[in-house]
């Protein structure tokens, strides 16, 4: 398996054989070994906008439970888990959702897109991403990667925003 990328980045992933597109432009957050991942959201957008998380391998060729589906409807609104597979790991705060620890290295990615007025399902927003490493005493802290996906409507990259945490 290939080493664990330092930083966040943006791939092309296919996200098909779990509902999702062939060729989906991803946020692809690194996800340590023995480490803990949160993840949130807020939208600030005038039509509905929606984010998936998954977990991949370190290969990112193969997608893993849990999947997470979150929705938001009106500008200003915290996104909330709307689905999860599997139930069983769904979570005590709608907002918010918890990763981890695993003991091998794997990837969180985030997938966005947003319902236009008029559309009858749901299209990919472009991502962009912020990438934050945080140190103490020479060793890794925490990270935090902010993505924030644009839908058309405007070119301000912020109708969608994720905040993922890794420590």
């Amino acid at each position: 398996m290939p080493a664990l990328a330092s930083q966040s980045q943006i791939k092309k992933i296919d996200l098909s054989a779990r509902d999702g597109p062939s060729d989906a432009d991803v946020v692809l957050v690194p996800f340590p070994k023995n480490t803990v991942g949160v993840i949130f959201g807020q939208m600030i957008a005038e039509w509905p906008q929606r984010f998936n998380t998954y977990l991949t391998d370190s290969d990112t060729n193969f997608v893993e439970d849990p999947q997470v589906l979150w929705d938001a409807n009106k500008d200003g609104s915290r996104f909330n888990v709307t689905a999860v597979q599997p139930t069983s790991a769904k979570p005590l705060d709608p907002n918010v959702f918890s990763l981890g620890p695993y003991t091998e290295d794997r990837y969180i990615a985030i997938y966005c897109s947003h319902k236009a007025p008029g559309d009858s399902s749901f299209k990919p927003s472009e991502p962009k991403y912020t990438f934050e490493s945080f140190q103490i005493g020479g060793k890794n802290a925490i990270t935090f990667t902010m993505v924030h996906a644009e839908d058309g409507g405007d070119t301000d990259f912020h109708d969608t925003v994720v905040g993922v945490s890794v420590n």
